[in-house]
């Protein structure tokens, strides 16, 4: 009988199951990755969201405040702080710059810009920990423009050029980059010891025919002669004799005819609806009176308050002359002729300042950047010996005509003349800013009428890091 050996069969069990265990592992590995896909683009989804929530509530802060700035009271009674009270959800914060930084709080008189920063909160927060996007903060800045005169312009601003000379003294520190203007003309220092104090910018030449100083610098876009004068600061001109100017100097000579842009004229006109105070009420106007004797000048209606004094209708003028007139208030004085005699001084009536307005219309067209002396019907400004603006007042004089000043010419403020001026004979003159209703004499605008303190134009927006 034949046998069958029997061989044992391996095992092939322990196999399939690495398999299997291979499979499985691969399919967490899958399903990790697709949870961490959803995860990361439910995060983006939410965040996104959460950014455009946050964007809006902010910039709907800045607009709520902005809007309640139109209401003193209200943002006083807020203290500058405003909290939604549902969504969007935001808080907004006010500052004002007085001209001395920014402080927290409401905007005053005396500011000139406004800022207002906002936090908004997202309705909805990103999920997954993706938290960036659940708050934006904005900053906007904003001029703040209150009722009344606000200050523009420079120091002294001849269209068609000027001649100074004989011991001039004119300060025009105060005009920053530039205190003396020529539109388009030429400017003559003859004579002696003439003395620019700031710097000056002429569209047309320069002579300097006697010792005469600019202390700061000078643009100058045709020729300069410097002759016996001397320019501290640089000097930038088309040309210059002698060439090179050597000490003549003190800074560094640009050869360039081209200058910056520079302000054209600005009509003022007869529109007493412009003057108002800063509370938005309008000035006294009165219309009696060709003549200024020693006397006490401003508003009858209320003490103290701001006159208008229409002159126009006098025939030959307003005239004055070895008289002391006392401002009890801030006085506008428009007249065709200003016919002032000897030995005129405007005072303040106490310690208190006022401002004084010296206005002939410029009634041309209102569009052609040019000034318009409707002569004979108008007439130079030519006050004779002695006519003094006192210390206590700030006074702009504005003419389309010339100004022809005499012996011993003492101003503080501003001098803007539209015809060839002279300004000779010991004139001593202090840059005070002081501007005039209804216009910006740096940007050349007619400005409209402002009736109570509010946010102007928007000078900056951007977003802030939260981080």
């Amino acid at each position: 009988m034949l046998l069958k050996r029997f061989v044992p069969v391996r095992a092939e069990n322990g196999s399939a199951l690495v398999a299997v265990l291979g499979v499985f592992a691969m399919g967490l590995i899958l399903t990790t990755l697709i949870v961490s896909s959803v995860v990361q683009g439910l995060g983006f989804s939410t965040y996104s969201r959460a950014s455009v929530q946050s964007q809006a509530a902010a910039d709907a802060g800045i607009t709520a405040a902005r809007t309640s700035l139109y209401y003193a009271a209200e943002c006083n009674a807020r203290s500058g702080v405003y909290v939604s009270a549902s969504s969007p959800n935001y808080r907004a914060t006010v500052e004002r710059n007085n001209g001395a930084g920014w402080v927290a709080g409401c905007p005053t008189a005396l500011t000139s810009q406004v800022r207002i920063t906002s936090t908004g909160t997202a309705a909805a927060p990103a999920v997954s920990g993706v938290s960036a996007g659940d708050s934006s903060t904005v900053e906007a800045v904003f001029q703040y423009i209150v009722p009344g005169v606000n200050p523009s312009g420079v120091g002294m601003y001849f269209h068609d050029g000027a001649i100074i000379e004989s011991n001039s003294t004119l300060d025009l520190s105060e005009g920053g980059n530039t205190g003396l203007i020529v539109k388009d003309g030429t400017l003559n220092c003859n004579k002696n010891n003439g003395v620019i104090n700031g710097s000056i910018m002429i569209r047309g030449d320069l002579t300097f025919s006697k010792n005469c100083t600019v202390t700061g610098s000078a643009v100058v876009t045709g020729h300069a002669t410097l002759g016996s004068g001397q320019i501290n600061g640089n000097l930038t001109a088309g040309s210059v004799s002698p060439n090179p100017p050597g000490s003549k100097v003190g800074g560094t000579y640009t050869q360039s005819a081209t200058a910056p842009a520079v302000p054209e004229w600005v009509n003022i006109t007869y529109k007493p609806e412009d003057w108002v105070t800063a509370a938005g009420d309008p000035y006294e106007v009165r219309t009696s009176g060709c003549t200024l004797s020693t006397q006490n000048l401003g508003g009858n209606t209320t003490p103290g308050y701001p006159l208008i004094l229409n002159a126009l209708g006098c025939t030959g003028g307003i005239n004055a002359g070895s008289a002391t007139v006392s401002l009890t208030s801030d006085v506008v004085i428009f007249a065709d002729v200003f016919d002032f005699k000897n030995s005129l001084t405007f005072k303040s009536s106490s310690s208190a300042s006022h401002r004084l307005w010296l206005i002939t219309p410029d009634d041309g067209p209102a569009d052609d950047n040019s000034p318009t002396c409707d002569k004979p019907r108008q007439g130079d400004f030519s006050p004779q010996n002695s006519f003094t603006i006192a210390p206590t007042i700030s006074a702009l004089l504005y003419t389309p005509c010339a100004i022809d000043t005499m012996n011993n010419f003492t101003w503080n403020g501003q001098l803007y003349a539209g015809d060839y001026s002279e300004v000779k004979n010991n004139p001593s003159f202090t840059f005070v800013p002081v501007g005039a209703a209804g216009v910006d004499f740096d940007q050349a605008t007619v400005t409209p009428q402002v009736t109570k303190p509010q946010p102007g134009a928007l000078v900056s927006m951007r977003n802030l890091s939260n981080g």
